[in-house]
């Protein structure tokens, strides 16, 4: 179970969270930190050899702005098929009353899930992402859905 003053979610059983010292060793980790300045997630689990990461839930309208997040994210990861990498895939969901931002790419072997769940008012939005070993991407994808069908926000 994940939850603080504005989300509730159930994280699979056998998920385990992380210290600083366990994600600094994580091998997709410092990529990340090359691509993204402000890169600190505060919540990292682990799951056999999956990783998740929760951020904390998003309040500010900027943020909150799905669209506009999905052009800079698709801006941003279009270096990829520069190199030959075509899976980079963006999508605007509606899941129920509530909004998904589903990033997905694999990138040296590690697939990788970025979402942004967002409540029917637009006023929250929990963040998060997935990283995987590639040949467990139906494994990832379903705890993926795990975690996206157990949020609930508290409004």
């Amino acid at each position: 179970m994940h939850s603080n003053e504005n989300v509730k979610l159930t994280l699979p059983s056998g998920t385990y969270k992380l210290n600083q010292q366990q994600v600094d060793a994580l091998p997709g980790i410092k990529l990340s930190k090359k691509l993204s300045q402000s890169y600190d997630i505060p919540y990292n689990y682990k799951i056999g050899d999956i990783y998740i990461g929760l951020f904390n839930v998003n309040k500010d309208f900027i943020n909150n702005d799905l669209p506009g997040k999905k052009l800079s994210q698709d801006e941003v990861y279009n270096f990829l098929k520069s190199y030959g990498n075509d899976t980079y895939n963006s999508a605007i969901k509606n899941i129920g009353k509530n909004r998904l931002l589903l990033i997905s790419y694999t990138i040296n072997h590690i697939g990788k899930y970025r979402f942004d769940y967002q409540n029917e008012s637009k006023t929250l939005t929990q963040a998060g992402e997935i990283d995987y070993p590639e040949n467990q991407k139906e494994k990832a994808t379903a705890l993926l859905n795990e975690i996206l069908n157990s949020i609930r926000f508290i409004e």
